[in-house]
């Protein structure tokens, strides 16, 4: 093994061994760079930071677990650094890392302050890294705030389109710093209005997707699979299924999880999630002796409902994994993703008959909008559901989904898969 790795470093140029003594597991990344850079011809003073993107896009593609390309991309921005550092790449390669440590002027760092008391960590973390691009691109091309003009924002949102991110990243990029930038105009610090540097019209329109629930005659086979596999993982896409929660809520899930109303229900207590809300989703009994399985499932003392075999937290690639294995040999017309789960769990109830109002608490939806959607499925999947083609699915009469607009779950709740 010893004498193959010096082979390969054989190969390599001396100021890629050198990081490598420094860095023994950037490895694949810095040989992968290397053959990808002799393939091209190209002179690595010569690269620019538009072909270290297109490497980027080609390393990812060599592994299919969703962690290892991460670990690789960022040793390999690591090394790119450690190249610039050393003036073999001609241009910051932090253009390309969109979470680097390139310092934020003081301007920046003080609107991340006032941000902090009235907004999550997440959202303020989303404005560091919005900010933090949006002066390195500055800084790349030799502009300051105080001259800003319209022109030079037209070519920042050039970039952004330039560098193929989906339509909702570029909306929140372009929303965080015009936000900065309405600040900086208060501040007096721009030449030019905000609202003339960026406009309302230069959001990109977002794609409206419908939800895409399992196919009616897949589910129950799916569920079924789920419930023999004995794999931690696929019960709690069971879970999933059963109780609508998202990924991370799942695997946020506390050990003591489960709730009882003063009339004997059971239900299933959601902490802080996405949109940081509470809720409380009633459980039929084979729900309620799946947490119990689930608990029975791992160490006693634990902070979680789900742990992985070392009694750490869960990862989301597991569970991606997990539902690959089961769905083997079951075709579906679009790809098969954990969040589809949940798009299943609330067309159901919505096909069963339950009233928008109702699948919104259910959901942990702030918005009304956000459920609607639900209600567009194409009325092919709502007249099966609706007729009974689906097997395993009871639905409720009219006055107990009524009463749960008051709080109130009847003793007689729904079940969703026997």
């Amino acid at each position: 093994m010893a004498s193959r790795q010096s082979r390969s470093l054989h190969k390599l140029p001396p100021f890629a061994v050198e990081f490598l003594q420094l860095k023994p597991a950037a490895g694949v990344a810095v040989r992968h760079f290397h053959h990808w850079l002799k393939a091209s011809g190209r002179p690595i003073l010569q690269l620019e930071a538009s072909e270290l993107e297109q490497f980027l896009e080609r390393l990812a593609k060599t592994s299919d677990v969703e962690r290892t390309r991460a670990v690789r991309r960022g040793l390999a921005l690591t090394y790119f650094d450690w190249l610039h550092t050393r003036a073999l790449l001609r241009f910051d390669p932090r253009c390309a890392w969109p979470r680097s440590n390139f310092p934020l002027p003081p301007h920046a760092s003080r609107f991340l302050e006032l941000l902090k008391p009235t907004h999550s960590l997440h959202t303020v973390r989303a404005y560091q890294t919005n900010l933090r691009q949006f002066h390195i691109w500055l800084n790349a091309n030799h502009l300051a705030l105080v001259g800003l003009k319209r022109a030079h924002v037209e070519s920042w949102l050039a970039w952004l389109h330039a560098r193929k991110l989906a339509a909702c990243t570029r909306v929140a990029a372009i929303q965080n710093v015009r936000a900065y930038l309405e600040s900086l105009e208060e501040q007096r610090v721009l030449s030019v209005p905000a609202d003339t540097l960026i406009r309302t019209g230069d959001l990109p329109k977002l794609p409206k997707y419908l939800p895409r629930p399992v196919p009616p005659d897949v589910d129950p086979v799916l569920q079924r699979r789920f419930k023999k596999s004995g794999c931690t993982y696929q019960l709690g896409l069971l879970l999933m299924r059963r109780t609508g929660l998202r990924i991370g809520e799942l695997i946020a899930l506390p050990y003591q999880c489960i709730r009882a109303d003063h009339c004997g229900n059971t239900l299933l207590k959601v902490p802080l999630g996405k949109l940081a809300t509470e809720r409380l989703v009633p459980l039929d009994r084979p729900t309620v002796t799946l947490v119990s399985r689930l608990r029975r499932a791992g160490p006693r003392k634990r902070a979680l409902l789900l742990v992985s075999a070392t009694g750490r937290k869960t990862r989301y690639e597991s569970y991606r994994q997990a539902l690959r294995k089961a769905c083997r040999g079951i075709q579906f017309a679009e790809p098969m993703t954990t969040h589809r789960l949940r798009h299943t769990y609330a067309t159901s109830l919505l096909a069963a008959g339950m009233s928008l109002p109702a699948v919104m608490r259910l959901l942990g939806h702030t918005d009304y909008r956000m459920t609607l959607r639900y209600a567009e499925v194409t009325g092919t999947t709502v007249f099966a559901e609706f007729r009974g083609n689906r097997t395993n699915c009871r639905t409720l009469p009219v006055h107990h989904f009524q009463s749960f607009h008051l709080g109130i779950i009847g003793s007689r709740a729904y079940e969703l898969v026997v």
